[in-house]
């Protein structure tokens, strides 16, 4: 159980680089919002990002967030705590519809329920935008299949 979203967010974290590297940006700002965690997978000149928003219960509020996310990334992920999650199942359809990822988490594991299929972002200048700070980074990515198609 996490008491705080801050709390998650340093787990989630440490779960991320522990389980697929450290390629990726926490609270990138500057985006048309700002998403807890911003992972990108480079190969060669082609990147691809996938966005986490963490939530402790607020599902609605995070699938809002998210979608907006869709603007630079090519998938895009809620995340809610395994206790909190409930809410969230009872309306899968909504994730399902607007194409947004939704995953239960705790300390040492990540459960995607829902997996988006891969999109093209909304905005081509944001997308470019984001993408040319990235190409400059070293960071590495691994084990990524169970978040990507």
């Amino acid at each position: 159980m996490f008491d705080t979203e801050l709390d998650m967010s340093i787990k989630f974290e440490h779960y991320l680089k522990q389980n697929f590297g450290n390629s990726y940006v926490k609270e990138c700002k500057g985006l048309f919002g700002i998403p807890d965690f911003l992972f990108y997978l480079k190969n060669k000149e082609e990147i691809s990002i996938i966005s986490f928003e963490l939530k402790l219960k607020d599902w609605k509020r995070a699938a809002k967030q998210a979608f907006r996310y869709k603007s630079f990334s090519n998938l895009t992920y809620v995340v809610i705590p395994v206790e909190n999650i409930n809410a969230a199942l009872n309306n899968i359809q909504i994730f399902e519809q607007y194409n947004i990822g939704l995953a239960k988490f705790e300390e040492d594991h990540l459960e995607i329920i829902f997996k988006p299929k891969l999109q093209d972002p909304f905005s081509h200048e944001l997308t470019s935008k984001i993408k040319k700070d990235l190409r400059r980074s070293k960071k590495k990515h691994r084990n990524c299949d169970l978040l990507w198609n």
